[in-house]
């Protein structure tokens, strides 16, 4: 009986492990066969529904890393002058491909949907994949299909606004426990026109915040911070590399202590690469003068009350989206004409870096060293001011700074798309989360 039960014991571990061979050889199977397709590393800087473009485009293996690739696909995007954007999709060959490199751009518009946006990209990515698709093994399984347009010739849209676009938003938000509460309301309106050889821009915004807290005393302090700005800006075209501008500004801050300040300010810019290369890189100097008029609420710290000064500025930046990464960075200056020991120096700088296979570091870092606060309230500020920041503090400088570094291993493959217990993410509103 014992070696009956013995034998039976074995001949079921036989059968298990001969079963698990047979499914990992047909797994191993499959896996081979996935290979075949060519390898796409997709590399998004702007919106981007990757799972959704993984479920439509199931004929090429999604990687994880560019050195797996044999095709390193770039996105990036830029605002229109009808507020959509324009995406460049940057397909650099890889591997067998080297030096197949392609690129694809088309434009989205303002009223367009998520979902219209993600099915438009997701249609202009599989195009740009055909020329290396058509060259690997799975090119007998694929199929062009076209659809037909009407037989009219194309003509030239009518456009009764002219170029125009108009946008105006309002938004709020309320939160509150037993004891303390406050509500915020913001309202925009905007209108641009961008043609190619002239650029408009108005806009004009308005926010009131107010809060209230109840101290241990019982008593209840109540505060409130209004802000309302204008800002106009016209640009004209000179070629590839430079470009003539004229800016305005308004604003009226309680936080900032200005009943009115008011700026007109002909700018200049020259760009080291030319304009359409834009999506990939650009290297600006933008140079300044005008005047500014402020009136304020309360007596500055220099006993004005109202001023008129000469003011310019001095700015570079430099932006980068390549196979390596991204790079942002800019330095800026800015004084007053007549007193130039009243100045600003302004420093900024990203980059989100692949060092080596699946090893990333981001960094992001500003520092402002400030010597031009001619509004600071001459009173000063309370306590409970500082604390909600109700009023500009004096300072020298300020800074912020973020670094990250992440390290990813394991499989090659990224063709997977499971949603299950996913669950809804979690959304935030004024500091507080809520997750599902």
């Amino acid at each position: 009986m014992q070696v009956t039960r013995f034998a039976a014991t074995a001949v079921g571990w036989c059968a298990l492990l001969l079963s698990t061979g047979t499914l990992r050889a047909q797994a191993r199977a499959t896996a081979d066969s996935a290979a075949e397709a060519i390898r796409v590393f997709l590399d998004c800087n702007t919106f981007c529904d990757t799972e959704f473009i993984k479920r439509e485009i199931t004929y090429v293996n999604w990687v994880r890393d560019r050195s797996d690739a044999d095709v390193h696909l770039i996105i990036t995007s830029q605002n229109t002058g009808g507020g959509g954007q324009e995406f460049t999709l940057r397909y650099l060959g890889l591997r067998s491909f080297r030096g197949a490199d392609d690129e694809i751009k088309f434009s989205t518009r303002q009223s367009d949907t998520d979902d219209e946006v993600r099915k438009q990209q997701t249609r202009r990515i599989g195009l740009g994949l055909v020329r290396y698709l058509a060259k690997g093994p799975l090119a007998d399984q694929l199929q062009l299909s076209y659809t037909a347009a009407s037989a009219a010739a194309p003509q030239k849209p009518h456009d009764p606004w002219n170029l125009w676009v108009f946008r105006i938003g309002v938004n709020s938000f309320f939160e509150g426990q037993s004891q303390n509460k406050s509500s915020h309301l913001n309202g925009n309106v905007r209108a641009t026109r961008v043609a190619e050889d002239w650029k408009f821009s108005v806009s004009a915004g308005a926010n009131r915040s107010s809060s209230s807290y109840t101290l241990n005393d019982s008593s209840v302090y109540k505060s409130h911070n209004n802000q309302y700005n204008a800002n106009s800006l016209i640009v004209r075209s000179l070629g590839n590399h430079w470009s003539l501008g004229l800016a305005g500004s308004a604003l009226r801050s309680s936080h900032d202590n200005y009943d009115l300040n008011v700026s007109v300010t002909p700018e200049i810019e020259f760009d080291a690469f030319p304009y359409k290369e834009s999506s990939k890189r650009q290297w600006v100097f933008v140079y300044a003068a005008g005047i500014t008029h402020a009136d304020y609420r309360d007596t500055t710290i220099y006993n004005k009350l109202q001023e008129t000064r000469p003011t310019h500025s001095l700015t570079t930046s430099v932006q980068a989206v390549q196979p390596w990464g991204s790079l942002s960075g800019s330095i800026g200056f800015t004084s007053f004409l007549d007193d130039f020991s009243k100045n600003r120096i302004s420093l900024r700088g990203g980059c989100d870096i692949r060092l080596v296979r699946g090893l990333n570091v981001n960094f992001f870092a500003m520092y402002s060293r400030v010597r031009d606060q001619l509004s600071l309230f001459k009173e000063g500020a309370t306590d409970q001011e500082i604390l909600l920041q109700l009023k500009q503090l004096k300072t020298a400088y300020f800074y912020f700074a973020q670094v990250g570094i992440s390290y990813t291993f394991g499989s090659k493959f990224n063709n997977i798309v499971n949603p299950r217990f996913g669950g809804g993410g979690c959304e935030c509103f004024g500091g507080s989360c809520f997750c599902n």
